[in-house]
């Protein structure tokens, strides 16, 4: 803790000092001077006020003296490993953040944070194939700029950049409903039985892939016609994690309960598909059969995410008219839709063009307005 309260009932406080590498009381730091100005007596504080701004200031003056020692390459490894910069950040957003990282701190390790200027940062995003690396390289240097970092970084180079974002899904094509029957089809042809079922069950449930691979019997309430969708496999932490948005419940649609039921239980095995091992599907266990029902498709582009998840919500925004909020409750959002209709619902303009001529056509005749003098009609 930075600000702790002594067995005097007084506070004091510590700083972190790139210098030792680890923390360090504010007295160490602050002249007497200085640490007479907030009202420190023998290096501890009354109020726990007082403590916060001492070490403030602290902070500040060892940021003065530091920018030109602390590296890319050192504050990188402590922001990806101090519990200070992660009270706000999973596991998986932390792991992620490093692999985004590490190329630029590979390159210019040893270069002191604050000397990275807007040259340095140009020369590297030349030609746009490393923007990618920007929203991580961001708030690496938006937390070298705050209080707990030692304000190590005077500006943020990495902001402001104005450069525009993937689309990522939003602008994928999902198949349409006739190239989803023959997806199905060719999986059944070319697949194991389980796989062509969980693409099936993908396709009419919306459950995002991860989630499906950890998909579990007593997961199905079958009486309520719902699913309780409340696991997934983390691949990139090989583990059983919560679902993106939290724990959710969905609609178990007649199609999805069909193919369910015909699966034939062999084993003991709580999961609702499973390899010929017997074990749940992970991403590299079911690239194999992906790959070759999209190669069959001529779709070798086709993300599975795409063709199920992105698919479904393609399909209840497009054919089934569903409100973009009940979409959200399908896919656990909770944004109230904001999401689905910018990215998931994918809405077809083609099919909506067709609305539109379909709406004049069934209209009663429109008698044509017969312009006469003054501006008037009749």
């Amino acid at each position: 803790m930075s600000i702790s309260l002594l067995p005097n009932r007084r506070y004091r406080a510590q700083v972190y000092d790139p210098a030792t590498g680890r923390n360090v009381s504010v007295s160490k730091i602050l002249t007497p001077a200085e640490m007479r100005e907030h009202r420190a007596e023998n290096g501890s504080f009354r109020l726990k006020s007082e403590a916060r701004a001492a070490r403030e200031a602290a902070r500040r003056k060892i940021g003065a003296k530091s920018r030109s020692l602390v590296t890319v390459r050192a504050f990188r490894e402590r922001w990806i490993t101090d519990p200070l910069f992660a009270t706000r950040r999973d596991r998986q957003t932390i792991i992620h953040n490093g692999e985004r990282t590490n190329a630029f701190a590979k390159v210019h390790g040893d270069l002191p944070m604050e000397r990275v200027d807007a040259e340095i940062v140009s020369g590297w995003l030349e030609g746009g194939r490393r923007n990618a690396q920007v929203p991580a390289l961001r708030a690496m240097w938006r937390d070298a700029g705050s209080a707990k970092a030692g304000y190590i970084v005077t500006q943020n180079v990495w902001a402001g950049l104005g450069l525009e974002q993937s689309p990522g899904n939003r602008d994928a094509q999902p198949p349409t409903e006739k190239e989803m029957w023959r997806m199905i089809g060719y999986a059944r042809e070319l697949t194991a039985p389980s796989f062509a079922d969980y693409l099936e069950v993908a396709c009419f449930t919306g459950i995002r892939p991860s989630e499906l691979d950890a998909f579990q019997w007593p997961q199905i309430r079958w009486g309520d016609g719902e699913i309780d969708v409340n696991v997934q496999w983390n691949a990139k932490l090989r583990e059983f994690a919560e679902p993106k948005y939290g724990p959710y419940t969905i609609a178990l649609v007649e199609q999805a309960k069909k193919t369910l039921l015909r699966i034939k239980r062999d084993s003991d095995s709580p999961f609702v598909f499973t390899t010929l091992r017997g074990s749940h599907y992970t991403p590299s266990s079911r690239s194999y059969h992906w790959n070759r029902v999209r190669a069959r498709m001529a779709r070798g582009d086709l993300k599975l995410y795409v063709a199920t998840k992105h698919y479904w919500g393609w399909y209840a925004v497009n054919v089934l008219g569903l409100e973009p909020s009940v979409v959200a409750v399908q896919f656990g959002h909770r944004d109230g839709g904001k999401l689905v209709e910018r990215l998931y619902g994918h809405p077809d303009k083609r099919l909506r063009r067709a609305k539109i001529r379909n709406a004049f056509a069934s209209t009663a005749q429109v008698r044509p307005l017969r312009a006469v003098e003054g501006g008037e009609s009749a």
